[in-house]
């Protein structure tokens, strides 16, 4: 089974997950960690490492992260150098809860750049404006 690791800025990872618990139920090998105000980048580092190691059950692990170019995205691209000999690990930035639910849910029937590949397009294709979206429907009708 792919792991998956929510990497953000504060308790933003383990709020998605906590909601995508409502729609998917329970599930395994996914994590969430935050970066706190007053975090040390080492122990941060530290901590995406061992729960690189606890989710990689020979799969490897997506990991999702919030926001290209901030410290968790930098921190999981240091890790990615360091760990890829070890561990198989792809990352996508702008993660959103579309991306989440479908990166649990569909897991099973992807391999790891598969699986990355295919939350990319979803998490693209979830961002729509509502208006317009509504004004097409509105006036195809």
């Amino acid at each position: 089974m792919i792991g998956i690791l929510v990497v953000t800025h504060g308790g933003l990872g383990k709020e998605i997950l906590e909601s995508a618990k409502l729609v998917l139920g329970e599930f395994t090998y996914t994590q969430s960690i935050g970066l706190y105000h007053g975090n040390g980048i080492e122990e941060f580092k530290s901590k995406i490492q061992e729960s690189i190691k606890e989710l990689d059950t020979g799969e490897g692990v997506l990991v999702l992260v919030d926001l290209f170019g901030g410290s968790p995205s930098n921190v999981v691209a240091l890790n990615m150098f360091e760990f890829t000999e070890k561990h198989e690990i792809a990352c996508i930035t702008g993660v959103n809860f579309p991306i989440v639910l479908e990166a649990i849910s569909a897991r099973d029937s992807y391999c790891l750049n598969e699986l990355s590949e295919h939350c990319f397009t979803v998490g693209k294709e979830s961002i729509i404006d509502l208006y317009k979206k509504l004004r097409e429907v509105k006036d195809s009708l």
